[in-house]
């Protein structure tokens, strides 16, 4: 038998029907994820990064293989990623005679900070030869603490990584994969 609703109840119910549909209608019409999806970059998977230099030359991650990389994910914002910044540098231009790749990544969601930066740095310091500094195509990871230090083995394999300040194990961990 079917029961009948008190009529005080069925506007509320009308309007949570509108809204239950119209939910339903915006998320079936919703585009499917694209590839600007954040990067997991999960301890044991293959490293994928998209990400770009100064002059748009995008990085190709398969020109990494045969080294052991040190990615370093930070933003300008972040007073402890640039704190961390020197230290990098002092480390990247001791190894210059190794298999090694210090790749700094920024996730930035204004572009113009970065090459502001970059520009500054440019004025200031050398570039080394194994450093690489990136910008972040596509979404920034979320849920994660910056900086974000992923110490890549020689394969692509990512074997350690570690959120918040430069932990002192990434050098010992580059210092155990070099040759």
């Amino acid at each position: 038998m079917p029961t009948t609703l008190p009529l005080p109840f069925a506007p509320a119910l009308r309007w949570m029907l509108a809204a239950l549909l119209a939910a339903g209608a915006a998320l079936s019409s919703a585009p499917a994820q694209s590839q600007t999806t954040a990067p997991a970059w999960a301890k044991g998977s293959t490293l994928l990064l998209n990400a770009s230099d100064a002059k748009g030359q995008r990085l190709d991650v398969a020109s990494l293989r045969k080294q052991v990389v040190v990615v370093f994910v930070w933003s300008t914002g972040c007073a402890v990623c640039r704190d961390s910044l020197p230290e990098l540098r002092a480390n990247a231009a001791g190894w210059q005679a190794k298999p090694f790749t210090l790749v700094a990544v920024n996730v930035d969601a204004r572009a113009e900070d970065w090459s502001r930066y970059e520009a500054l740095v440019g004025q200031t310091l050398m570039p080394t030869k194994n450093w690489q500094s990136l910008k972040l195509d596509g979404a920034a990871p979320t849920g994660q603490r910056l900086p974000l230090t992923l110490l890549v083995d020689t394969q692509g394999k990512i074997i350690q990584r570690f959120e918040g300040r430069l932990a002192p194990e990434v050098w010992d961990g580059v210092a155990e994969l070099l040759p």
